[in-house]
């Protein structure tokens, strides 16, 4: 097995990652919530495709390759300030 491809790795030591199936667990429990609000509601098939959704958005941000994080974290959160910008804050419509 390379290096780079660990999706199917099994854990061996105590501090790895839990898996279920092949996906991490947290990834795999926002599909199952998904799923599960969605049975109730009667809409099951709803239910998995905004959990699957939601997960496929959720493991792009926890990696940190989504395109619109510096976007995100600048509007919403405040945690970076950039020079060019105004304060994320200021929300008001000029013109």
């Amino acid at each position: 097995m390379s290096q780079s491809d660990l999706s199917y790795y099994i854990p061996r030591r105590l501090d790895d990652l839990g898996k279920f199936l092949f996906w991490q667990l947290d990834v795999a429990a926002i599909v199952l919530i998904g799923l599960i609000v969605g049975v109730p509601s009667a809409f099951p098939i709803l239910g998995l495709c905004s959990g699957v959704l939601l997960a496929f958005f959720y493991r792009k941000l926890k990696a940190g390759n989504h395109p619109g994080m510096m976007h995100l974290l600048y509007w919403l959160g405040g945690l970076i300030t950039l020079k060019a910008l105004p304060p994320s804050h200021l929300r008001e419509l000029n013109g």
